[in-house]
């Protein structure tokens, strides 16, 4: 069963019994945000900048230039 959770995306909330489960971008998200975790809002827009940088999308301001360098 949970192979077939992790081929759909999910993540097995225990390996006995898995009928509780995590969608696994969600647990990437979240993983972001413990990364650059300082205060709220910032920790919020850094997580999903690199949420969507690991997915090959760029965040752009008005001008068409990145908004952060890493």
């Amino acid at each position: 069963v949970a192979q077939v959770l992790i081929a759909q995306g999910l993540f097995p909330a225990s390996p006995v019994h898995p009928n509780l489960a995590f969608s696994i971008d969600l647990l990437e998200l979240y993983q972001a945000l413990f990364e650059r975790s300082c205060d709220a809002v910032g920790s919020m827009a850094t997580a999903l900048h690199t949420y969507y940088q690991r997915r090959g999308f760029s965040i752009l301001n008005k001008k068409v230039c990145p908004t952060f360098h890493e």
